[in-house]
């Protein structure tokens, strides 16, 4: 489907109060300002501050707009590898769908040709976003837990997503994105690029997978459901004092169907150095089941998640060493793809017998 994608520019006043209108607001926007938010890697991220005419009569005084990126070689990126299309369809088909802990959004649009797209939400004020070069709290963790099990549970098993040829890994369509290949350039370039900046951590575990990604994706079986793929604190805003919305997941730009022990493995792998997470990753992971289970995931199928955990152990650096290769470099971005590769070897040697077992 190929609709009318509005530029920052063309989000106007007028384009504004018509958007509240089809929401619910009876409101009249007089002026808007628009300011950046943080520096994402693909998408843009604008804070848009509205004045109104009159009684507001509870409209919101600020929203959030996401587009592509304005650097052309991360734009090319989100088209290539399909991210753009996955965020978009994710909106306008899964969220709000199912209870799941997203923001709420009020437009979305998408262009197929060009792959530009528009995506108008609710602001979260109060949330505060996490920080992947930090260690998350226990209580921060715990959330996310129940996040990820909320997203994962609502459509555990679901034979409608292979039905889904935008949606990374499923069975209908080819991979849209060959690992193999993307590891096995950039794995090269990634110990170029940082030099001794590549631990011997890093070093044994990436030599282990090179040539070995379709093996290891291979071996990781199990049941399927809706995953996030990029399940990590920069993703996640938190508001402990919201009953509501004590957390939120975004960026939707890698949902795919997968196991869902690959996005906490994710998670604990890179989010947490490597001491903590050996002592907070059993309780975590049993947070996480117990989760699934007051949603209704069969237990028969959490009888195996502590090693479909470890086997997803790779999951951290595999997206730490690609990523870092194809959007553009700046000094927070290698700390923190350096951080993800460098805490989930860790993982890797850890849980060897399991993660290296392909």
């Amino acid at each position: 489907m190929t609709e009318a994608v509005p530029t920052l520019a063309e989000m106007t006043p007028e384009w504004l109060t018509q958007r509240l209108h089809e929401n619910g607001f009876d409101a009249t926007v007089s002026a808007v300002e628009t300011g950046p938010i943080g520096t994402g890697q693909v998408g843009a991220t604008y804070r848009l501050k509205l004045t109104y005419a009159g009684d507001p009569k509870g409209a919101p005084p600020t929203l959030v707009a996401k587009l592509p990126s304005n650097d052309p070689l991360s734009k090319a990126t989100g088209k290539s590898h399909m991210t753009y299309i996955r965020e978009s369809r994710f909106y306008q088909l899964f969220a709000g769908k199912r209870p799941m802990a997203v923001p709420h959004h009020l437009f979305i649009a998408f262009d197929d040709e060009s792959h530009d797209f528009a995506l108008l939400m609710h602001d979260l004020p109060h949330h505060v976003q996490g920080n992947q070069l930090l260690v998350p709290t226990r209580s921060e963790a715990e959330l996310a837990m129940d996040a990820a099990a909320s997203i994962h549970a609502g459509w555990w098993g679901d034979p409608m997503l292979d039905t889904h040829d935008w949606l990374n890994g499923t069975k209908a369509v080819p991979p849209q994105i060959d690992g193999e290949a993307l590891y096995t350039a950039f794995w090269p370039a990634f110990c170029d690029r940082y030099g001794d900046r590549v631990t011997d951590a890093m070093k044994t575990v990436g030599e282990a997978y090179y040539g070995n990604i379709q093996r290891w994706s291979d071996s990781r079986d199990g049941p399927r459901c809706l995953t996030h793929n990029d399940f990590r604190p920069d993703n996640m805003l938190y508001c402990p004092d919201d009953a509501d919305k004590p957390i939120i997941i975004v960026d939707w730009q890698t949902v795919g169907v997968g196991s869902g022990a690959g996005d906490i493995a994710y998670y604990l792998g890179t989010a947490m150095d490597p001491a903590t997470r050996k002592i907070e990753e059993r309780g975590l992971l049993d947070r996480y089941s117990k989760g699934l289970d007051r949603f209704g995931v069969p237990a028969s199928d959490l009888a195996d998640q502590w090693n479909a955990y470890r086997a997803a152990s790779f999951a951290g650096m595999m997206m730490g060493v690609t990523a870092s290769m194809v959007v553009v470099q700046t000094d927070r971005g290698d700390s923190m793809f350096l951080a993800m590769a460098e805490r989930s070897a860790h993982m890797v040697l850890d849980h060897r017998e399991i993660a290296l077992a392909f």
